[in-house]
């Protein structure tokens, strides 16, 4: 169980002058075709870059990239868009974040869009648990299953990716009597 920080965080109004805010937006769409349709935009008061991304969620491969600014920084900017197509092929699985990073982050890159990708894929892993067992991208039935079916049907897939998928005996989902003792 997470300890409470040592010193309080000021409430809101104390921290001082609001002054800017970043969002990424995504969105997925399953296309009559069985593909996946992905968009993800980078919004700061400096940056809007759409990031489209065509899935196959049966090979989890990215068939098909695009990347746009429509505001930027500097005039040189919007050249790195090409970058997006350097996207085409991975596989939405384990090491995609170093292997993102490696083709479109770094000098010759550009950190937003390297973010914007490792969101959007991110998102894409996740529509897609369950998937390999016979629900659809994002399953409302998958995640209306209860919660120890969801893990054993998702632990390999999801190893190591944070608390609950450590693996070992502090894994899993605990049960009520677990909860209710602590």
């Amino acid at each position: 169980m997470p300890q409470p920080p040592s010193t309080p965080v000021p409430p809101p109004a104390r921290r001082g002058r609001f002054v800017s805010k970043r969002d990424i937006s995504i969105e997925i769409f399953e296309s009559p075709d069985g593909l996946m349709s992905v968009y993800a935009t980078f919004l700061d008061p400096y940056h809007l870059i759409r990031l489209d991304l065509t899935v196959d969620p049966n090979s989890k491969e990215i068939l098909a990239a695009h990347a746009e600014m429509a505001n930027h920084p500097h005039s040189l900017c919007p050249l790195v868009t090409v970058k997006a197509q350097e996207l085409v092929g991975l596989n939405v699985g384990r090491g995609v974040m170093k292997e993102i990073s490696r083709r479109i982050g770094g000098g010759a890159g550009c950190v937003h869009l390297r973010e914007l990708s490792m969101e959007a894929v991110n998102f894409i892993a996740t529509a897609v648990i369950g998937y390999d067992n016979g629900y659809g991208v994002m399953s409302r039935e998958f995640n209306a299953m209860p919660e120890e079916e969801r893990y054993r049907l998702s632990k390999e897939h999801l190893r190591g990716t944070c608390q609950i998928f450590q693996g070992g005996e502090t894994a899993g989902p605990r049960v009520d009597s677990e909860v209710e003792s602590q």
